[in-house]
């Protein structure tokens, strides 16, 4: 029971180090281990544009100078998974709809995301 709260203490303590890999199997133990379920994937709304045929098939659209991990997701959810997605979107429409979501851009910023991604 020590070495547990002991070893929970450190984890609060240093919370702000990363982990190794191999420290992340270990704390699983105490868990069951589970794969979690693969969420179907997200339709498009109409005048979206076409999402690739499998989500394994996502670019990383944090190459991308202005797109960080939480917008990739976002970007996701709303069917755009490549940067060939990216390039066949509406500005207009893909601003108002990351608006919509609460996210912070500017119609010149998306803009930008769409010409990298075409050229």
């Amino acid at each position: 029971m020590w070495n547990h709260l002991m070893r929970r203490w450190m984890e609060i303590a240093l919370w702000w180090l990363p982990k190794a890999d191999d420290d992340r199997s270990a704390d699983s133990t105490d868990q069951p281990a589970s794969e979690p379920a693969a969420a179907p994937h997200p339709q498009a709304p109409a005048g979206a544009p076409q999402a690739s045929e499998s989500p394994a098939a996502t670019d990383d659209l944090t190459a991308i100078r202005g797109i960080g991990p939480a917008m990739q997701k976002r970007l996701v959810a709303m069917g755009i998974h490549t940067h060939a997605d990216l390039a066949a979107a509406d500005v207009d429409t893909l601003t108002e709809r990351l608006k919509a979501d609460k996210a912070v851009v500017s119609r010149d910023q998306v803009r930008r995301w769409v010409d990298t991604a075409g050229g």
